[in-house]
């Protein structure tokens, strides 16, 4: 906001002042209206200065969000001001209509926390799908590969402007929908809101609905969805028309073209080019740190000295003379000016002696240096200030740059790491932080010593700022510009569509082809990039006459908001970081899961420590309260043998864990392993479940699972094996990876719980959209399920009557979706659960399936058995691993020790590694064997067994 006045003779603080009711300049006011300052509303109001006369005063009202300022003429009360202007700022806003943006605020931002969810997975489904689509080896052709990195581009620049709209969304509805605001849109923003919901809540309630606040919930949601939709598409079309206004009058057509489709067609290509020069031009970045008076509005790098200049390898390449030559760059001389997004914005904070504050140092990082800094007058900043201020700056970096070494230390990453984090943080921070803040510091001094306090309180405070301005070294030629817009739209667009519909990933397509048509409208036809090249928004809107071109205060303000907040919003960078952090995940995934065999084996795998187990040692339980579920009856109930009958005795929970590790295990230490812990009788099924995969033409799927039998109860367990392979971490991700994003969407919004009985309907609906047919066919749990209603129909002639299913971690979680799927009931070990994603199985799962049939285990601090949302029936469990161990208690076999310490051996075998690796106290001896010597002995007869497993 640009204001001129001649002196402010008071400020006022708090909501109860006002100038109307000042008695004291009644008497005073006639004389003023002939010769009263001029006010002009800059673009960054959202409403233009009212003027009004009230008790024979002119008043100049300035609305923004939250407050109201009042500048009031009065007579001067000195010889030097005829006429001063008091500025009084109210508040009129109430606490019910803070309530009502907040609740706006909210609501939106869970919006906006599920379209991070959407983005991600769009991201995460081209990568898994590829595997999935490619043949029966999961193999993927080296062309599918190019073509999916091809699509990144144009996916991430889709993808990062769909969160920087959604942001700005978020901040337009706490603002009540000032953006678009209008009669029509206030009553649009109410329903949407306020009254539909209600409106459903009341029904609802009227006609005794069991889900009321769910069904409220997707209405609502629904009608946010609508009207983010429209919202969008309302700022893209605005975008592109106000730049064919800007490059209208900016740089008007030589001859004006009377056909109306061929002047916009020409508009158009201009656009193109003005915004295809920007982006390819070789440009350089010059600092400057120089006096307030110094600077003018069209100043340039020939009339000032940089102090620090640094040109791009792009730059220096295409400014080559050999460029000139062939007739595709050429070099600007002398160099022109490209505004960056804050001088675009205008946007140029002052700090003051009075405005100045710690605080503000300590937050603002490198971003305070490009303020104003008064350096004379009475407005002046102290030299005590000066220097805290490079206190402040200095100190947070390194204090930061500790506190990120800290965690290191904590996470135990190890000393190498701590000092190159260090050397990074010193040379990349510090260092430089500490010499532009000792040079502004300079610069202050001299500047101090020059100032003519007297002149300075008359015309105002002397400043300085630290500069960095962006000039045009070299420009391509029209033609190269064109060319590059072809070679964009066929191998970054063209090609990975196509490449998308011949793997019949439809999904995943559809959602490419809508975003590379909106990223041809917001990256070809980008307003920004015409202002960067011809200046401000404000000297922009000095060429449009509200009277002649049809263009008012409200689109200037619109536009300037849609620049600001979309196109050169700060927070881009950030998504796009996130984003392609996401692709490296998955794109690592996918590279690593190449080098291996999708269908590893117990017999493939690498080493694995002994599995030594003594009989000689036991646990007794602890005498605390121990888990009451160290039994599990009702539906786990495990047969056995009683003389020449069986009969159905409560199962021990620690079984269930021994069973889960065997499923990692191959068949002749399975063999050994379990007759040491069930004393014989169980038999590991290989060939069974073998014979019923070749069967099945389901040998080439990467799930793993054991199946466990019982011959002399008829009785069977199958234990689906966890993480072993990258396809197994792929598909982790593809089943919890948007319940734990929806989940910390959750958690770190205020009231965020009370959007939990919709999250699982709005995770259908974002699988839905991007989750193809053959992946949804191809999912771990179809083929487990499709295995246990095998065993259960009698498949083999093995006709058991209790089938029962067990797993641990990624095992875990697959065997509760198949227990209740099936109806079978399972036994999982720190498995993520699958109440929150419930809803994109196929088929889906219920609560009452899930509750009736599966139970986990669930260790303290085990943040991933925590995915999904727990069912009904689960235990927490304690953890001894080490608080800075952060993955330390999602251990399947740290769990077994848990189970078998605290719940007591109960005349089962106990593990070595429970005291040995996991830390748990001795076992008590039963025996004349000290346990080290036990567990010496038992190391001894493992490799006697097993020489071919590696020590």
């Amino acid at each position: 906001m640009e204001v001129s006045v001649d002196n402010v003779a008071e400020e006022s603080e708090g909501k109860n002042g006002s100038a109307i009711d000042d008695p004291s300049n009644n008497g005073n006011n006639n004389n003023m209206n002939d010769d009263n300052a001029a006010y002009e509303s800059d673009y960054s109001l959202r409403i233009p200065i009212s003027n009004v006369r009230f008790r024979g005063s002119q008043l100049h009202v300035i609305d923004t969000d939250h407050d109201q300022l009042i500048l009031k003429q009065q007579s001067g009360n000195d010889e030097k001001h005829n006429k001063t202007t008091l500025v009084k700022r109210l508040s009129p806003i109430t606490y019910a209509q803070r309530a009502i943006r907040i609740g706006y605020s909210l609501i939106t931002i869970i919006f906006v926390g599920f379209l991070f969810v959407f983005c991600c997975q769009v991201l995460l489904f081209l990568g898994i799908a590829l595997p999935v689509s490619a043949n029966e080896a999961w193999s993927i052709p080296q062309i599918h590969l190019f073509s999916t990195l091809l699509s990144i581009p144009v996916l991430l620049y889709g993808l990062t402007s769909l969160m920087t709209i959604g942001c700005a969304f978020v901040i337009d509805a706490h603002r009540g929908g000032a953006l678009f605001r209008s009669t029509a849109m206030e009553i649009v923003y109410l329903i949407v809101f306020l009254i539909a919901p209600i409106t459903t809540a009341m029904i609802c309630l009227m006609a005794q609905s069991d889900e009321p606040w769910r069904i409220t919930s997707l209405v609502w949601a629904i009608l946010i969805l609508i009207t983010f939709a429209g919202w969008a598409l309302a700022a893209t079309y605005k975008q592109m028309n106000s730049c064919f206004l800007l490059v209208h009058k900016c740089f008007p057509l030589e001859e004006e073209e009377p056909n109306k489709f061929k002047r916009f067609m020409k508009i158009a290509n201009r656009a193109l080019l003005i915004t295809q020069t920007k982006r390819y031009s070789g440009t350089k970045r010059q600092r400057y740190l120089v006096a307030g008076d110094d600077l003018t509005k069209t100043y340039t790098s020939s009339q000032l000295t940089p102090i620090e200049s640094r040109t791009g390898c792009f730059s220096r390449l295409v400014s080559l003379k050999c460029c000139s030559k062939i007739n595709t760059f050429e070099s600007v001389d002398p160099p022109k000016k490209l505004l960056e997004s804050d001088e675009i914005m205008g946007y140029q904070p002052v700090m003051t002696k009075t405005n100045w504050s710690m605080q503000k140092y300590w937050c603002a990082g490198s971003s305070h240096q490009s303020a104003l800094l008064v350096t004379g007058g009475s407005s002046a900043l102290s030299s005590e200030q000066m220097k805290f201020s490079v206190l402040c700056t200095v100190t947070s970096v390194i204090l930061a740059s500790l506190l990120f070494i800290g965690v290191l230390v904590w996470m135990e990453m190890g000393l190498v790491i701590y000092l190159l984090v260090a050397v990074i943080a010193l040379l990349c921070c510090v260092f430089p932080m500490f010499r532009n803040s000792r040079e502004m510091l300079k610069l202050y001094d001299e500047l101090k010593e020059n100032n003519d306090d007297e002149e300075d309180n008359e015309r105002g405070g002397k400043t300085m700022m630290n500069v960095w301005e962006r000039v045009i070294i070299s420009e391509p030629k029209p033609w190269l510009c064109y060319a590059f817009v072809a070679f964009e739209v066929v191998f970054f667009f063209i090609w990975p569509f196509i490449s998308m519909l011949v793997q019949k990933n439809y999904p995943i397509a559809g959602v490419f082809f809508v975003l590379g048509f909106f990223d041809f409208l917001w990256r070809y036809f980008d307003a920004s990039s015409v202002l960067s090249k011809y200046g401000t928004i404000s000297d922009a809107a000095e060429l449009f006459n509200e009277e002649y071109d049809g263009v008012t205060h409200a689109q200037r303000y619109r536009f300037g908001q849609i620049v600001g907040g979309i196109i050169k919003n700060k927070g881009r960078l950030v998504w796009t970081w996130i984003f392609f952090f996401v692709f490296l995940v998955v794109w690592f995934m996918l590279s690593a899961s190449q080098s291996s065999s999708a269908t590893i084996t117990a017999e493939q795998r690498g080493p694995r420590p002994p599995i030594l187990l003594l009989n000689d040692f036991y646990y007794p339980g602890v005498n605390t309260l121990a888990y009451p579920t160290c039994k599990l009856t009702k539906g786990f109930e495990f047969p056995v043998v009683d003389g020449q009958s069986a009969k159905n005795v409560s199962s021990d929970l620690g079984d269930y864990a021994f069973l889960s590790a065997m499923a990692y295990e191959r068949e002749s230490i399975n063999q050994y392993t379990l007759q040491e812990w069930f004393g014989g009788g169980v038999i590991d099924e290989v060939d069974y479940v073998k014979k019923w995969r070749e069967e099945s033409g389901t040998q080439s799927s990467p799930v793993y699972f054991k199946l466990f039998s019982a011959p002399e109860v008829n009785s069977a367990v199958v234990s689906v094996r966890g993480s072993e392979t990258m396809f197994d971490w792929l598909a982790n991700l593809h089943l919890w990876f948007a319940s734990g994003v929806a989940q910390s969407v959750k958690w770190l919004t205020p009231f965020g719980w009370i959007w939990t009985p919709i999250i699982p309907d709005l995770l259908e609906v974002v699988n839905s959209v991007v989750e193809s047919q053959k992946l949804k066919e191809q999912g771990y749990y179809v083929i487990t399920s499709q295995f246990v209603n095998a065993v259960r129909a009698g498949y083999g002639g093995a006709n058991y009557t209790n089938v029962f299913i067990t797993g641990a971690s990624l095992g875990g979680g697959v065997a509760m979706i198949s227990g209740a799927q099936t109806g079978t009931p399972t036994v999982s070990i720190s498995g993520p659960g699958p109440i929150l994603p419930r809803k994109i199985f196929h088929p889906p799962l219920t609560v009452e399936s899930i509750d009736s049939n599966v139970y986990n285990f669930i260790p303290e601090r085990d943040y991933i058995a925590r995915l999904g949302g727990r069912p009904m029936f689960y235990q927490n469990a304690m953890c001894i691993a080490s608080n800075n161990n952060l993955f330390g208690c999602h251990s399947m076999w740290r769990s077994f020790c848990e189970i078998n310490y605290r719940c007591g051996s109960n005349g089962r075998p106990v593990a070595c590694r429970c005291v040995e690796r996991f830390g748990y106290p001795k076992p008590i001896q039963n025996g004349t064997r000290t346990f080290e010597e036990a567990c010496a002995a038992a190391n001894e007869t493992w490799y006697e067994m097993f020489p071919d497993v590696p020590n």
